[in-house]
């Protein structure tokens, strides 16, 4: 589950932002193959439970289950403090070589918008499909949510960050930042990325940033990409694959994300937060504190060895559902097993390789 730093969603500009990013994304994604790998390295008995409905529960023997719930949770736990509209207006369209949406991740405050360039493409791990690389996101911001004083970022040995400057986007008033990356071991090839801040409309801000490295993004592709940024009139709502059977009272989901199957094997998210977030620019996902994140995917490793159904591990605040060629993990960093695990067994999957089904979130 992809992280996101204070202050804006987070461009990850630097080789430590994106080694931090990975690790914590590889952990959201492994945790529970490790940790069943390790049980029967050391010949660890697992105990396998089962929840209403037959799915298998694994918990690390020595260890604590989490316990099952044995009738209705109570109906405040099932209502959300704030329901929070997750739809956009965003619209999809192409510059060029670049395909720029759908819309993926939205929250009160900002949604999110992928930018593609053709012949750019990432490998998934476990299935080896080539999946188009989002080399840059938009990031669109509610009326008076962005300070674009926040619009910084950090160097490090192979990046350098230019001074930030005034550009036009259109008619549009903006800023720019150039990111200039030399390629290790051959420092003096280097190319060229450039960041946007500008005011979409009076008092609303959005941003065009560039991630890591992969490629060159030249200042006129990033204004011409700014430029076409399109609203409609029709929303689009996102949806998640599953009703949530059992929520934390004071509890509320505060991002959700909807993502085509022919762009990522990570299909759907969705966080939960314990109580508001103060500031809807800053709203994070897993790695914030009190948060737990909900993923799906497909395409699941021949050589999984989680059962089918409900597998949580103890000490680990993470629990994973294997459903056919799909993966359902809910986790966070600072939650408790049995918050997590009860989040988990109240989940009621539709048909997650068919969107029609799915529903809105909260609902």
């Amino acid at each position: 589950m992809e992280s996101v730093r204070g202050g804006a969603p987070a461009p990850y500009t630097t080789t430590d932002d994106i080694i931090a990013r990975a690790k914590r994304r590889r952990t959201r994604r492994t945790v529970g193959v490790a940790a069943a790998g390790i049980a029967a390295v050391l010949g660890i008995v697992t105990a396998v439970t089962l929840v209403p409905g037959g799915t298998p529960s694994m918990d690390v023997a020595g260890q604590p289950a989490a316990s099952q719930p044995t009738g209705p949770l109570p109906p405040e736990n099932h209502l959300p403090i704030k329901r929070v509209d997750f739809s956009t207006t965003l619209g999809s369209y192409r510059v060029g070589a670049y395909q720029v949406g759908p819309a993926g991740q939205v929250t009160a405050g900002y949604q999110e918008i992928p930018v593609y360039r053709d012949g750019e493409t990432w490998q998934d791990d476990a299935t080896k499909v080539d999946y188009p690389y989002a080399g840059s996101m938009l990031t669109v911001y509610a009326p008076g949510v962005y300070d674009p004083g926040s619009f910084s970022f950090g160097e490090d040995a192979t990046l350098k960050i230019s001074d930030k400057y005034t550009v036009k986007i259109g008619d549009k008033a903006g800023f720019a930042i150039d990111f200039t990356y030399s390629v290790p071991g051959n420092e003096s090839t280097k190319f060229v990325r450039t960041a946007l801040a500008w005011q979409y409309k009076t008092g609303a801000w959005a941003t065009l940033v560039p991630n890591y490295n992969h490629g060159p993004l030249p200042r006129a592709d990033a204004v011409q990409i700014a430029a076409g940024l399109l609203t409609s009139a029709k929303k689009q709502q996102l949806k998640v694959p599953y009703k949530l059977g059992y929520l934390p009272k004071g509890w509320q989901a505060v991002a959700v994300t909807q993502t085509p199957v022919q762009t990522s094997t990570e299909m759907s998210s969705m966080y939960l937060h314990q109580g508001p977030e103060a500031n809807p620019a800053t709203v994070q996902d897993g790695s914030a504190q009190g948060t737990v994140g909900i993923g799906v995917s497909h395409g699941r490793d021949s050589k999984d060895p989680l059962v089918e159904g409900l597998n949580c591990f103890a000490g680990r605040h993470e629990c994973i559902i294997l459903h056919g060629d799909y993966q359902v993990s809910v986790g966070s960093w600072d939650q408790s097993d049995a918050i997590v695990k009860k989040i988990a067994q109240g989940l009621q999957l539709k048909d997650l390789s068919d969107p029609s089904t799915w529903i809105v979130p909260n609902a």
